[in-house]
């Protein structure tokens, strides 16, 4: 009977009986009834939704860089796609063609495209090298007229005998924080649906996107075959000229987690190849000598291009596309280097290669690991700076069974783990068997982390103050990432939605429920007229609070918790969440360098989720 219902309503749009938007919601909610993991599902359900979404932007969107379907197209193909469900026939990439794809993502719920383009001559029968290209920054961005290379270049690709993932990197993101989770997501479904070679996995953009080619390659060791960014920027604090001496700790913590220039080391036994116009006046062409500079004299070598007396936009001619995509078939992953040298500021960058970081000893500190394997196989070196705990995987790593493993110049013994890794721990580790459990990764923060993971918006429905910022936070959201968040009221809040979710809180203990229940349990207190961080107490009604903790009813997952006047009223839509720290108090009519909230004391917890002084920042309100 559903799929009956589904089939029927395509026929009605087929008919000629002139299908209607109305007609695509109720058959979407038909399809809803029979979700299944199946790929006819999964590909074409999540394309339909896509097609819903088109259909609420169009009437509400403005300026359009490029052509803009119809709505009775938009329908027609919402129709199309469960049309297929019903069939059985998953929603595939036509080859010779860049096809639009989607997937339903986990963190907010809603309904992301990416496009997929195959050579004219591919064949399932074998395995295929695949390009990740980010495409750069466009304001008017939207899944209606999204940023996509030409036809010129997936020829190009096509020609050389690759596929070729366009991710849409939810807008302007920077290709951080959730548009990472976009690009990692996307590269996983194209490996699901299609043969794709993973030796051959390669990272490539320009401008906005050529700095997410470089923080992708480089937090990534061992991902990707070869890199390629175009005319991308690679340190923050020179490319917006910001103040060093102004720029709190936290923030400049924040800063290195996402800047190329600080994890140059990390490129070792890696592959790069970068381009650059000699007259960039938009990214300078010094950001991309500087850190080519940087890795040779670390001995890691770079490959580099600059374009003579070119600007820019030396990514609107196919040529730059040819240097770095014929350059990169030469290069293929070795899985298994000898030398791995990996820096990482958080443990949602935990792998390097055949290296895992399990544990950093201090938090707030980068943790460093460089690892040298002898050619007989028989001795591994191992050095570590800030790193409690580390594990080596035997499956790939370059090591014989019973190998000498010198960690800081003395042999360990690993502790053998069921999944053949090595696992080396090196201080005390907090213990697990206690609220809160010890940072981990998917649960380490800061507060951008919250919202890479399923999370739910909960209105405070104890005022109006709350309540309204919750709206604004979830619209600031769609404008931000295109697509509304799951948003619920603080009554509605059930043991499965806290089981299932991290909870978005918004309002004091007075203002939200769910926040009145947690209070007692959180390291950052609710006083009368502020907040009290440790021994100190801020008071004032022009004092805003955000942080993120484990949930004390769901301790796998997060609560960040907005009170007070919202932050980010001055800074850009794409900047609301990235330079976050776990917690922060700040005045809401006072403003920073750089458009920030003016901030009162801000910092991390440490490694067992504890306020400690050597993390937490203050200064006179």
């Amino acid at each position: 009977m559903r799929q009956t219902a589904i089939i029927l309503a395509v026929l009605v749009a087929a008919l000629g009986y002139g299908a209607t938007a109305a007609d695509l919601d109720q058959a979407l909610q038909k399809a809803a009834a029979w979700r299944s993991d199946s790929a006819a599902f999964a590909t074409n359900y999540a394309a339909a939704r896509l097609c819903q979404r088109k259909l609420q932007l169009l009437d509400n969107s403005g300026y359009f860089f490029g052509p803009v379907p119809a709505r009775e197209e938009i329908i027609e193909e919402g129709l199309r796609r469960l049309a297929s469900i019903a069939a059985g026939e998953p929603h595939r990439a036509v080859p010779g063609r860049l096809t639009e794809l989607a997937y339903e993502s986990e963190n907010d719920g809603t309904a992301q495209p990416y496009y997929l383009y195959l050579p004219p001559d591919f064949d399932d029968r074998r395995r295929w090298p695949l390009i990740v290209f980010l495409h750069g920054y466009v304001p008017s961005i939207t899944i209606l007229d999204p940023w996509l290379p030409s036809d010129e270049v997936c020829e190009l690709a096509g020609q050389l005998g690759y596929m070729l993932l366009v991710p849409y990197g939810r807008r302007n993101t920077d290709f951080q924080g959730v548009g990472e989770v976009d690009v990692l997501t996307t590269i996983k479904l194209v490996q699901r649906d299609y043969p794709v070679d993973e030796r051959r996995i390669y990272i490539s953009g320009v401008s906005m996107g050529g700095m997410g080619a470089w923080n992708l390659a480089l937090r990534h060791p061992g991902l990707f075959a070869a890199a390629t960014p175009m005319c991308g920027h690679t340190d923050m604090l020179t490319w917006w000229g910001w103040p060093a001496d102004e720029v709190p700790p936290f923030k400049k913590w924040l800063i290195e987690w996402d800047n190329p220039l600080d994890l140059v080391m990390n490129g070792r036994s890696g592959a790069f190849f970068v381009q650059h116009g000699e007259r960039d006046r938009l990214i300078p062409v010094e950001q991309s000598r500087n850190i080519v500079a940087a890795a040779r004299e670390l001995g890691i070598p770079m490959d580099y291009y600059e374009h003579p007396g070119q600007d820019h936009y030396i990514y609107w001619r196919t040529e730059c596309y040819e240097r770095a995509w014929t350059w990169q078939l030469q290069h293929v992953l070795d899985p298994s280097p000898r030398e791995i040298d990996f820096k990482t500021y958080t443990l949602e960058y935990d792998r390097a290669f055949w290296l895992r970081v399990d544990a950093l000893e201090k938090w707030g500190q980068p943790g460093v690991v460089q690892v040298r394997a002898d050619a007989d196989r028989r001795t591994v070196k191992v050095e570590t700076q800030n790193v409690a705990a580390f594990s080596l995987d035997a499956r790939v790593g370059p090591m014989a069974d019973g190998a000498e493993i010198l960690v800081n110049g003395r042999a360990l013994e690993p502790e053998k783990m069921p999944d053949s890794l090595w696992r080396f721990v090196l201080s005390p580790l907090p213990p697990n068997d206690r609220f809160p459990p010890p940072k981990r990764k998917g649960l380490c923060g800061p507060v951008e982390e919250v919202f890479d993971g399923p999370f739910m918006v909960v209105r405070g429905t104890g005022s109006e103050e709350a309540r309204k910022a919750a709206d604004k936070w979830a619209r600031e959201w769609d404008a931000f990432a295109d697509g509304k968040p799951r948003i619920c009221d603080d009554a509605d809040v059930t043991t499965e939605i806290t089981d299932s979710y991290n909870l978005v809180l918004f309002g004091a203990p007075h203002e939200n429920s769910v926040v009145a229940r947690i209070a007692d349990r959180l390291p950052i207190k609710f006083i009368e007229g502020g907040y009290q961080v440790g021994e100190r107490e801020f008071r004032g009604d022009d004092l805003g609070l955000v942080f993120c903790y484990p949930n004390p009813e769901a301790p796998r997952r997060y609560v960040a918790i907005y009170a007070g006047p919202l932050y980010g009223a001055r800074l850009p839509i794409n900047h609301k969440h990235d330079l976050l720290p776990d917690f922060l108090v700040f005045r809401a009519d006072k403003f920073d360098y750089d458009n920030a909230n003016d901030w009162i004391c801000g910092g991390f917890f440490d490694v067992a989720w504890r306020l400690n002084p050597e993390t937490t920042w203050s200064r006179q309100q």
